[in-house]
Formats: C-alpha cells, structure tokens, sequence
C-alpha cells in the first residue's frame, strides 16, 4: 500500500505592535487545526519587546525588524524562512488580527494535500459583516473604527455558517494574505512580493495580477472561514501606513500594469526572483 507524504505547512504572520490580537490568531489556528503546523513571525515594529517576549515564551521562532521596512519586504523575509532556509511544502500566510474558525485550516491543509491547486484562499467575514448581521455584537465594538478591547468575550462566535465539506470555487481568489495557502511551487513561479508597494497597499493587487498572469491553478474554499477584526495596526496602533502611501502605491500599480486593478492594459514582469536591490527601492519609496 502506498500512503502520500504529509505535506509540512508554515504559517507565516506579519505584526506591528498589538499583541492581544496576534495571540487571538496564533491561539485559534492551534485550537482549530489537527493538521501539524509550525509558525514563523515578523516582529515589525522597532521596539516591541512586549510581542517578543511572548514568542519567546511560546517557542515560536521570529524575526525582528529595527525599523518598519513594510509589509512588502516582511513577507519576502517569511518566503525565504519558509523556502530558502527550509524546505515547507506549504505556507499559509495569515494576518494577525484573524480569527479562524473551524475546519478552516484543516480544508486548506487537505485540499492542498489532495488536489492540484497551487494558491488555496479562505473566505472572510469580518467585523462589519458581524455587527451588520448580529446587531447584539455592536456592544463590543466601540466607534466608526470598530476598536475592540473586550478581549475576554468572543462576540464573532455567533457567526455559524463554516462547514467541513469543501465548496470550492475555481481559479477564483477572495484574500491572498489574511488566510491563503501557497504551495512552493508558487514561489518557484511567482517569486517575491515587490518591495515598490512600501509600506502596505497594493501588495495584493500586484501578486494576484501576477498569479493570474502565471495561470496559477487557485481557488477559493467559501466553507473555510476566518474573522477579520479589520486593519487593526491602522485603527488601533501607531501604524506602519498612510492615506498618502496608499495613493502612492495604487499609483504606482497604474503605472505598472496601465490602469488599476481590474483595468488593467499591459503586460509587467511576473517572477521577481532576486531581493539585491530592496533596500534601495525602500529607501526610496519611504521618501516619496
């Protein structure tokens, strides 16, 4: 009898400060998941000693940044820990202010293990939907913003529509970074994010314009659902990001593809495959 290798999957997470939101992340895909997974992160913002501390005492093995170098870079930083320094099968790239819900992980780890889809997105559903749905959960909530600080209630537990019978939607992609599963040919194909879109902003739309381009074979998995509490290093940390920088970046998608995304009128490089010359296009983009 032959059985199939088990595939070994990284999650990989980008923070900047707010660590009650990052342990909400790391906490629910442990107690989702039967599937083995380790975990990797970026520790973004100069200074955190306090998200330090906490992977230190959890064994989680990290990366810290000494000054905010974008979320562009800090994801070229997980590709290679998770490809060049070891030899994962699969990364999950997550966002830490998700929570996931069951059977998410597992359908994504399972689905890649037993089908040839290369990019696996899971399907969001995030705070307005929550208080838009649920007005019962508003109480938790305080603001435009949706801050939430009421970190020993779980409002968005009301939510119930995730299954564990795979529906999936081909060569479709709803989220590519909050919860989406790459396999390493992807990068083998595609290769790094483009450090241009510093410091957020854009990075999403570019990789998606160039895994469509490469006819990556993806899907979205709508039962594998994940709580978004919705941009929570704007709206409850100091930031990494401006309204000026997302102008900057959706302009510089314009000029890269001719038109923005969705419009686009040319053809750009697909593979970025080398990281020699980040630094300086860094330094530039945070002048601009």
């Amino acid at each position: 009898m032959l059985f199939k290798k088990k595939r070994k999957t990284l999650v990989g997470i980008v923070t900047f400060g707010n660590l009650p939101f990052t342990k909400l992340t790391v906490n629910s895909m442990r107690e989702t998941t039967k599937n083995k997974i380790d975990f990797y992160l970026i520790v973004g913002k100069p200074g955190d000693t306090a998200t330090i501390e906490w992977l230190e005492q959890e064994k989680i093995p990290y990366k810290v940044h000494d000054q905010n170098y974008g979320f562009p870079y800090s994801i070229n930083d997980i590709y290679d820990y998770a490809w060049k320094d070891h030899n994962y099968d699969n990364l999950i790239l997550a966002g830490n202010d998700i929570v996931t819900y069951p059977y998410a992980m597992d359908s994504l780890i399972n689905l890649a293990k037993d089908s040839e889809y290369l990019v696996i997105s899971g399907c969001q559903f995030d705070v307005r939907n929550l208080v838009d749905m649920f007005p019962e959960t508003r109480q938790y909530f305080i603001s435009g913003t949706h801050i939430f600080t009421a970190f020993d209630s779980k409002p968005w537990e009301v939510f119930k529509e995730y299954s564990e019978e795979l529906a999936i939607a081909d060569m479709q992609l709803s989220d590519i970074q909050n919860l989406c599963l790459y396999k390493k040919e992807v990068f083998d194909l595609v290769g790094y994010t483009d450090v241009g879109f510093y410091p957020a902003y854009y990075i999403d739309n570019d990789y998606a314009r160039r895994l469509v381009n490469s006819k990556v074979k993806c899907c979205t998995l709508g039962n594998a659902r994940f709580f978004h509490f919705w941009s929570r290093t704007i709206h409850q940390e100091t930031g990494g990001s401006t309204s000026r920088n997302f102008e900057n970046n959706r302009q510089y998608y314009v000029r890269k593809w001719g038109g923005d995304f969705g419009a686009e009128t040319k053809e750009a490089a697909i593979k970025i495959d080398s990281r020699e010359r980040e630094m300086p296009v860094l330094e530039f983009w945070k002048n601009a």
